[in-house]
């Protein structure tokens, strides 16, 4: 059985237990991760498309004429609803002339025009994360893809090591590390890289500018890109020049000895929150506690940021087949910061590393 149609039937099965009449898909990746259509929306307030999930008949692929070639190429056209001017109201009128009353929905991405338009005339319910319980847990294809994604991505620091980077601007770097991502096969970026040379480091996700890297500075360097539509994530912070602070020194040894601690830890079964203060009172411990201002890390795979955030509030349990990154930092507005990332497959055995 294709693999899109398997993912469908586990979605069927949730919403039967729901008595929905259907679950209305609309996140691009969980679009494309259930039909292997259209993995992003062409801008921020347009939508390619959207799948209808029914519980006991064939399903739907909803979109616009742009699309047409395209989604029958993947798509039965007996089950393609094509919409033009006015999608909001096409949308509805097939739902009532195919007699579906209770919809389920993803609150977290259905605009409000949408959902005004459709509760005139049907009964809206909604269901977060029904698709993205689903891409918690890779295949092993899935793994496979984002192991060839993390090669590209430490190709790309091992290219890095061996350039001259004093006097290139952070936004030159950036340019140049979306140029060596796609010579070592990347089909784009996960994400905008972040290139944050000395106090710019104690910003998480700094946008890199006109400074100049110099000699005896911290650069803290986030990269990622895509392979097969997989995301790599990694983040690295190097000392430049040869006169390396105490300070640095230690906080690097800090950042790298919580990251060892976690990844040696985490285990099946294992409360995610519970991981996360693990490294925080290590911190702690160190007196660099108030430092460490984010999460421990995140699942990764068709989203750069997915399920499951490993913060101190997740009350859910490390599975077999998570990919999540282990990424904790310490920041110093007065001089830069640290950042250390490694991407990790949860197996039985622990954490292994990607």
């Amino acid at each position: 059985m294709d693999r899109f149609i398997k993912r469908r039937e586990k979605v069927k099965k949730k919403i039967k237990e729901l008595n929905l009449d259907a679950y209305l898909v609309l996140h691009p990746a969980n679009r494309f991760y259930l039909s292997g259509f259209e993995l992003h929306d062409p801008q921020c307030n347009e939508s390619a498309g959207c799948i209808l999930i029914l519980p006991n008949n064939e399903d739907y692929l909803l979109t616009d004429p742009r699309y047409f070639e395209t989604a029958q190429k993947l798509w039965d056209k007996d089950y393609l609803f094509i919409y033009t001017s006015n999608k909001e109201e096409e949308i509805k009128k097939f739902l009532i002339k195919n007699k579906l009353k209770d919809i389920g929905f993803e609150p977290n991405i259905m605009t409000y025009e949408f959902y005004k338009s459709l509760s005139e005339s049907v009964n809206l319910h909604p269901y977060k994360g029904i698709v993205e319980s689903l891409r918690e847990i890779k295949d092993e294809d899935e793994i496979n893809f984002i192991k060839e994604s993390v090669k590209i991505n430490h190709n790309v620091f091992d290219k890095l090591n061996s350039m001259e980077l004093i006097g290139v601007t952070e936004e030159e770097l950036a340019w140049e590390i979306e140029k060596i991502f796609r010579d070592f096969g990347a089909t784009e970026m996960a994400f905008n890289p972040i290139v944050a040379y000395g106090k710019n480091a104690a910003q998480p996700h700094y946008i890199p500018g006109k400074i100049k890297v110099q000699k005896n500075g911290c650069l803290l360097i986030d990269i990622g890109g895509r392979y097969k539509d997989y995301c790599s994530d990694q983040t690295r912070t190097f000392w430049v020049g040869d006169k390396v602070p105490d300070y640095f020194s230690r906080v690097l040894d800090l950042v790298i000895s919580a990251q060892r601690l976690a990844i040696e830890n985490l285990k099946v079964g294992m409360m995610i929150k519970d991981l996360f203060f693990l490294v925080k009172d290590f911190f702690n411990e160190n007196g660099v506690g108030d430092n460490f201002t984010h999460a421990l890390g995140h699942g990764i795979g068709l989203d750069t940021h997915e399920a499951p955030a490993l913060g101190p509030r997740n009350n859910k349990i490390f599975k077999p087949g998570m990919v999540v990154t282990i990424e904790p930092g310490l920041y110093f507005p007065d001089w830069g910061g640290v950042r250390w990332e490694h991407m990790v497959v949860v197996t039985e055995e622990g954490a292994k590393l990607l």
